[in-house]
Formats: C-alpha cells, sequence, structure tokens
C-alpha cells in the first residue's frame, strides 16, 4: 500500500513538473497569431528615454526582473552575453526593473554590469503586459512589434531556447 502510495505521489509530481515545464515558455499561440507588444515610453536609470516602438526593425528581448529575484540575478550574465552576441544583428535587449524601492536597483547597478538599458517599470505597462504574476518573465518581440515567444522562468534549458528563438527571429526577412 505505502509503495503504490508513493508510486501516484511521484506521477503526480511529474505531471505537475511536465505542466510547469510546458507553461514556462514557447510559442505565443493566441487566436489570431502574434498579438502586437504594447507601447510604452519609460526613463532608463541611465537619463534616457526608451521608447518600444522606436525600436521598430530590432528584435527586441523586454526582460522583467527584480532585485530581490535569484533566478532574475542569474540571468542577467546570460542578457547580457545576448546583447553583446546579437547586437550588430539587430538585438536590443531591455531591462524592465519591478523593484518597489528605486534604491534598491540603484544600489544593484552599481555592483552590476549591464550593456542594456534598465527601466523601472510602470503599473501602466505592468498592467499591459498581462500583470506579470511572476518574474523573471521574457517577452521576444519581433521586427514587425509582436509578441513571438514568451519566456517565464530561468534554466540553461531556458536559456538555450530563448538563444535558439532569438536566432530565428534574427534570420527571419524584415517583412516575415
Amino acid at each position: 500500500m505505502g509503495i503504490s502510495r508513493g508510486r501516484g505521489v511521484w506521477w503526480g509530481v511529474a505531471l505537475l513538473l511536465v505542466f510547469l515545464l510546458a507553461a514556462c515558455s514557447g510559442e505565443n499561440k493566441e487566436a489570431g497569431g502574434p498579438k502586437p507588444a504594447p507601447d510604452f515610453d519609460l526613463v532608463s536609470v541611465g537619463g534616457n528615454h526608451v521608447r518600444l516602438s522606436k525600436l521598430r526593425g530590432k528584435v527586441v528581448l523586454l526582460d522583467f526582473w527584480a532585485t530581490w529575484c535569484p533566478p532574475c540575478r542569474g540571468a542577467i550574465p546570460h542578457l547580457v552575453e545576448l546583447q553583446q552576441k546579437y547586437r550588430a544583428e539587430g538585438l536590443v535587449v531591455v531591462g524592465m526593473n519591478m523593484d518597489q524601492n528605486p534604491d534598491d536597483l540603484t544600489e544593484f547597478m552599481t555592483r552590476t554590469s549591464f550593456n542594456y538599458p534598465v527601466v523601472r517599470v510602470d503599473e501602466t505597462t505592468r498592467t499591459a503586459y498581462g500583470g506579470i504574476a511572476s518574474i523573471p518573465q521574457a517577452f521576444l518581440i519581433d521586427r514587425q512589434g509582436r509578441i513571438r515567444y514568451t519566456f517565464t522562468g530561468f534554466s540553461p534549458q531556458i536559456a538555450a531556447e530563448m538563444e535558439t528563438k532569438i536566432r530565428q527571429l534574427l534570420e527571419e526577412a524584415p517583412g516575415g
């Protein structure tokens, strides 16, 4: 009896993991195809305006994160690497910080190297992107300004899938 119960728990956990992994990332498959990414105009930590619509023609990776989130912090070196590797081909990474206290971000930025803009997300932008219930969450936007892929969480597998999808979008014809 104990073996049967243990096996049932194991299968339940395995099934839950399959559903979680399936939900963690993937193509935006809503009816009607990819949806336009909501525009925003936010100020970066460096004081520059970042407006999504001005990045049309580029492949954009929006990374929603916070300084208190270990997986978010773990993703930063990967995002820095992606920005460096694919910038010349048209990739733009934008860090979308969700910290409540702006001082937390300012202090974190003094200790961490970024080669991409980091903006503080306002409530309007957060809501426009579905409320962002968990972080890190990234939206990969094609050259036409459409959300093509979303990634929730960060792991080596998600990092590899993210890079594969970035390469695919960079290789698409501009009108694709």
